[in-house]
């Protein structure tokens, strides 16, 4: 039983009046509160009712005015346990997001209670307008219903309002969000209700319906209502008939919602290789060790790191402990859940942001009541609540969707490291290229690091050739083929075997620019030039003078930013009418790919392809299956796919990634390279990669052509050492957004000038740098600006960075301002 007072922090409050408010529990409810109960409770002059976690369950009061009342407690599912409390505060002093967002991260949607406001009447009008008149006949109404009957009724609403006439209340929405099934089952015993099927029984029936569903019933035994409605086409009435007259009986039984529910096949020996069994032994010595600990699993691509990772996890079940494995990206989870759910079936739970609101419910609850004890994920999967969390993988760890760019934003590692830290557990990164962070760490001691050095069985690493482009464009080759790609492609098809073609860029042309003002076409909202898309096969034969026609038919213009699309202009705003059509993206390099091998069966994996939620698993098994010849996409073909008939893996332009103006460019390239090549020759035939570049002697490439991952740390990490980069240093990125440019712009000095003062007062080392437009200077209609800071975070720099987002959200409504700590790029 809780105390009189609790702490609460409110779900929905913005960044400075997030902090703990205390509540008086009304005596009905105290043995319904404890710590991390969710509750809800009136907030602010209008009591307008909220969500609320429990943060302490034994509060004192010492002030003098009436304590408001808690006014009802929600699901016992919408509880956090005392771990993830702490994780929340973590999370909220770690990435100064509120408390409330940090729970959005914990708790599922689906189990979050929602309030809305709805409006009734409560006293006459002489003379009622039609918004009166509706919200009299239609008491309760909320604003969506208002808003698709009126238009701008937002002033005639609130003086209703202000004179009495119509009040506003706020309500709870909780509702069960579990699915239910209902099953019908015999009553009496199969011989009775055939007797009476057949009208010879004690109990007549008057319908010819009611008899063949008691056939039915006695067929196949207990069935769900809707199997006997679709099966024999008959309604609720005939079924409600037999229920009343006692020859069948119906209940309610919860379904699980798992998209993912595999058998569960035999537990193999693996067999390892004598360099597996020693990563493994120095991985289970760190496992048993009573400290946490945090372990680099360094290996080359097809190196059997995932053959290592699974005879951990099995060491953990057995030890009674559970385990989280994170992947990078949905792409990779059809994948790695066949390996883990075929192998241990049940007892494992996918998380991703493709899952329904249902599917995530479901498996959050079978997480908290401990049936699955194996959870598999992207970034997400890291909050889900294992009992008796013994270890945490993150495979790939190098990879920047493990940064939430959204708030909070978090690090996947920075939570790992966390929970590890409070369990015991064993937090594994592993990578054939890991980050240059972790393996600084690895190299100072601050992680184990346990190495693979050779490709497991017979398998070798690929030959690697590096085309120089320039080349061919000397030789009138523009198209995305050079001859030495189209050679092995040649052969490769030929021999039956399989390639995967890696360009990171979507679309059809990378822009479209006026030849007469040398202009590329802009996004209206944002400041980059708009994608040319293809809607449909363009077959015709391009020439200058037909080429603008053929593209306006055939396509459109996108913004891969704020989504914006319109036709090709016939204009272009100079006047000018002739357009270039610059760059090329994967659809182009499909329809030239089909053009040079038109019997070649060929798929295509990019974020215009895999929009459903069971895209990826399509394409995949469909190229996994030998039902295509060649894969073309984005970054989502270069990592952990394993295809034991892709002999050829061709990087059709490495530029794109290498000179951006982010310092870790050279670290992406490099690791981007590195992970494609390795897609090749995982089998027992030897593998060829083709690097397409324009700058053949480039460092980065020719190192990554060699797969020499600790060449490339040792030249790296000295640049970073000289220029005061990450892991040498910390940054933080404030940004300040506007509509209007001028305010954004004095904004924008009155934080760098907030900032330089409480830097000096607070007398620590910290270089910064701006405020200056960020690289894309306007997104969705709002200017950006942002000011860089290398230092050293600690508590009292993260409580400065806290004091000024607080001042800022406190006194700006439509300006925003966000703070990133070490953000995904720069």
């Amino acid at each position: 039983m809780c105390s009189e007072y609790i702490s609460v922090y409110i779900l929905d409050v913005p960044y400075h009046a997030d902090c703990e408010y205390t509540y008086f529990v009304p005596y009905g409810l105290k043995d319904a509160i404890s710590k991390g109960t969710a509750v809800v409770v009136p907030f602010g002059p209008s009591n307008r009712k909220k969500t609320a976690i429990v943060v302490n369950d034994n509060a004192t009061y010492s002030g003098t005015g009436a304590v408001k009342p808690v006014v009802s407690v929600l699901s016992s599912y919408f509880k956090l346990s005392d771990e993830m409390l702490e994780l929340c505060a973590f999370m909220k002093r770690q990435t100064l997001c509120t408390f409330g967002e940090a729970v959005k991260c914990v708790i599922p949607s689906a189990l979050i209670t929602k309030t809305k406001e709805v409006f009734s009447v409560a006293k006459e009008m002489e003379k009622p307008t039609a918004l009166y008149e509706y919200i009299k006949a239609n008491p309760n109404v909320d604003l969506k219903r208002l808003q698709e009957k009126f238009v701008d009724f937002d002033g005639e609403l609130k003086r209703l309002v202000k004179g009495g006439y119509v009040e506003k209340n706020t309500v709870v929405e909780e509702r069960d969000k579990s699915k239910y099934e209902t099953r019908v089952f015999l009553t009496v015993s199969q011989d009775e209700a055939l007797e009476v099927a057949d009208g010879v029984g004690s109990v007549k029936l008057r319908g010819k319906k009611q008899g063949e569903i008691l056939r039915l019933l006695c067929e196949h035994g207990e069935l769900a209502d809707k199997e006997i409605y679709d099966t024999l086409s008959t309604l609720k009435s005939s079924l409600d008939t037999l229920i009343k007259k006692g020859l069948v009986g119906t209940k309610k039984i919860e379904l699980t919602r798992n998209p993912y529910k595999l058998k569960k096949g035999e537990r193999q020996r693996v067999v390892q290789s004598e360099e597996q069994n020693k990563a493994f032994e120095e991985l289970k010595s760190l496992y048993y060790d009573s400290e946490p600990h945090g372990a680099l699993l360094y290996g080359v691509t097809g190196s059997g790191k995932t053959s290592v990772i699974k005879k951990m996890i099995d060491e953990a079940i057995d030890d009674g402990k559970g385990v989280i494995v994170l992947v990078p990206e949905i792409s990779l989870t059809p994948q790695t859940v066949d390996i883990f759910c075929g192998y241990y079936g049940d007892r494992v739970a996918v998380v991703h942001s493709a899952l329904s609101g249902g599917e995530r419910f479901d498996t959050y609850k079978r997480i908290v009541d401990g049936k699955a004890d194996i959870v598999i994920g992207t970034r997400s999967a890291i909050f889900a609540p294992v009992k008796n969390l013994g270890m945490i993988v993150i495979d790939e760890e190098q990879e920047h969707t493990y940064k939430s760019d959204t708030s909070p934003k978090y690090l996947a590692h920075d939570i790992a490291r966390f929970r590890c830290a409070k369990e015991g557990a064993l937090m594994l990164l592993a990578s054939a290229t890991p980050s240059l962070n972790s393996y600084y760490k690895a190299m100072s001691g601050s992680y184990t690091l346990v190495k693979l050095t050779k490709r497991y069985g017979n398998a070798v690493l690929p030959d690697v050739i590096v085309t120089d482009m320039r080349n061919e464009r000397v030789r009138g080759n523009m198209g995305a083929f050079g001859t030495k790609l189209k050679e092995y492609l040649g052969s490769t098809i030929e021999d039956k075997r399989q390639a995967i073609l890696f360009l990171n860029r979507r679309g059809y042309h990378s822009s479209v620019t006026c030849l007469d003002c040398g202009k590329a076409i802009e996004c209206p909202n944002c400041s980059v030039a708009l994608t040319y898309h293809s809607y449909r096969r363009i077959d015709e034969e391009l020439s200058i003078d037909n080429m603008q026609e053929v593209m306006g038919k055939s396509g459109v213009l996108k913004c891969h930013y704020c989504g914006y699309r319109t036709r090709l202009p016939s204009k272009c705003e100079c006047g000018g009418s002739n357009f270039s059509f610059v760059g090329f993206g994967t659809q182009k390099t499909e329809q030239e790919l089909e053009a040079l091998y038109p019997s070649t069966s060929v798929l295509r994996m990019d974020a215009d392809t895999t929009t459903s939620k069971t895209s990826y698993e399509q394409i995949l098994g469909s190229f996994r299956n030998k039902e295509a010849d060649v894969l073309i996409g984005t970054q989502m073909v270069t990592k952990g796919h394993d295809f034991p008939l892709v002999t050829l893996v061709g990087v059709i332009m490495a530029d794109t990634m290498l000179y951006t103006s982010d310092y870790r460019a050279a670290e992406r390239t490099f690791s981007m390279l590195t992970q494609v090549i390795g897609r090749a020759g995982r089998a027992k035939d030897r593998g060829v990669a083709i690097i397409q570049t324009n700058s053949p002697n480039d460092q980065t490439i020719q190192l990554s052509a060699k797969q020499d991952y600790e060449e490339f740390y040792k030249n790296e990490i000295q640049i970073r050492r000289a220029y005061e980069f990450p892991p040498f240093c910390d940054i933080a990125v404030l940004t300040m957004s506007a509509v209007d440019e001028s305010r954004l712009n004095k904004n924008a000095d009155i934080i760098m000038n907030r900032l330089e003062q409480e830097i000096r007062l607070l007398g620590v080392p910290v270089k910064a740098y701006g405020p200056f437009e960020t690289p894309i200077y306007k997104t969705n209609g709002r200017f950006r600006k942002r000011i860089l800071i290398k230092c050293k975070l600690n508590g009292r720099l993260r409580e400065v960075f806290s004091k000024i987002y607080t001042d800022f959200t406190r006194s700006s409504d439509k300006n925003h301002l966000s703070i990133d700590f070490n953000p995904s790029s720069i």
